[in-house]
């Protein structure tokens, strides 16, 4: 037992059945390390009165290393890591949540589990509205240098996902199954993209299916490692709601997109709106929610992000053509030379890129950021 790292300590005492979330913090409230766990007395073990004998006589039984070495080759096999509570690179915001991961296993490049990121979340059977909505969110937001949060679901966490892709940003995919099972079946290509450009993590044990119970506990994942969660679709009693109150304890900032009121989609989202979510209509509100001064800092990191999308020649002469006062778009087309129809399409994109700030009326206006470092 003296050569067992904490590390694999902590990966060994989770596949011990019977040992979730809150027996492994009791165990670490009473023992203070994995490693003390597996040289505890079986009377230490009994004096805790939570443990059922059966797990107890799994502990005293010792390690099995044949059972941890496949494991370790399994996540090898997958090209996957694990880290766990215990160690330095374990995302800081999430081990302050209640009931942390003991155990993260991921897919990707487990740097950005420690980068400023906004949780956007929504229906499954999400409308084209909604989709839409998800998708320039996370755009904008990607280009502003926030990671986003989603959990690999279809409808509006797709359209996330799909959105923060679609520009060069990153994003976290937090799945409620083991890495090795594509669940849905039809986002296993997404899956791959996300692991290629972001991180797809899981707190579930390579081989673990994706049973109901699994997903409120995947929540908290996606709201404890973000700043907000903003909700776009949801029906009333969804899983979106259950990650918005999750976020709530957890002292984020929780915001909900407005539908129309016939819509079974918009009554979640519309009920954490009367609770005191904050309505969002557009990027502009959830800078304005989260605060400027982390605004500033995250446009700050995010420049060099930005040069991944680089302009086209027609959003390069709309750039060139506006100014820091706002302008209508039908001045900004007379100065630009074309059809306000032909600039609308150029301003959005420009907008989503976090390079143009839109203004009541039909008004634009250039952000205050080195264009010159924009390819």
């Amino acid at each position: 037992m003296s050569s067992l790292s904490i590390k694999d300590a902590s990966l060994a005492l989770m596949m011990v059945p019977g040992i979730g979330k809150a027996f492994y913090a009791r165990l670490m409230e009473e023992f203070g390390s994995p490693i003390e766990v597996w040289r505890s007395r079986p009377s230490a073990l009994r004096s805790i009165g939570v443990l059922p004998e059966k797990t107890i006589h799994s502990i005293l039984a010792g390690v099995d290393m044949d059972a941890l070495e496949m494991l370790k080759n399994d996540l090898g096999s997958l090209d996957a890591w694990f880290m766990t509570i215990h160690d330095e690179d374990y995302p800081p915001v999430l081990r302050d949540i209640h009931l942390p991961p003991p155990v993260l296993f991921g897919v990707g490049d487990r740097w950005v589990l420690k980068q400023k990121a906004i949780a956007i979340v929504g229906s499954r059977k999400a409308s084209s509205y909604g989709r839409r909505v998800a998708r320039e969110l996370a755009q904008g937001l990607c280009a502003q240098g926030f990671v986003v949060v989603s959990g690999l679901a279809m409808g509006i966490d797709s359209a996330a996902h799909e959105g923060a892709l679609s520009i060069g940003g990153l994003t976290v995919a937090v799945i409620g199954c083991g890495l090795d099972v594509n669940y849905p079946v039809r986002n296993k290509g997404l899956k791959d993209q996300i692991a290629r450009n972001g991180v797809v993590i899981s707190e579930f044990l390579p081989g673990t299916r994706p049973e109901p119970g699994n997903f409120p506990a995947r929540n908290r994942i996606i709201s404890g490692l973000s700043q907000a969660v903003v909700v776009v679709e949801a029906g009333p009693g969804s899983g979106s709601l259950i990650t918005a109150y999750l976020g709530m304890e957890q002292g984020r900032e929780v915001m909900a997109v407005p539908g129309s009121i016939y819509s079974f989609n918009s009554k979640g989202c519309h009920q954490l709106i009367r609770e005191g979510a904050a309505l969002i209509t557009g990027l502009n509100d959830i800078i304005r929610e989260i605060g400027g001064n982390f605004f500033e800092k995250g446009v700050a990191e995010s420049r060099e992000k930005v040069k991944v999308s680089s302009l086209s020649q027609d959003e390069r002469h709309v750039v060139d053509n506006l100014e820091a006062e706002p302008q209508h778009i039908d001045e900004i087309a007379a100065r630009c030379n074309m059809a306000a129809s032909l600039i609308n399409p150029v301003l959005l994109q420009l907008e989503l890129k976090g390079l143009v700030i839109s203004h009541p009326g039909g008004k634009y206006s250039i952000k205050d950021c080195d264009l010159s470092k924009i390819s």
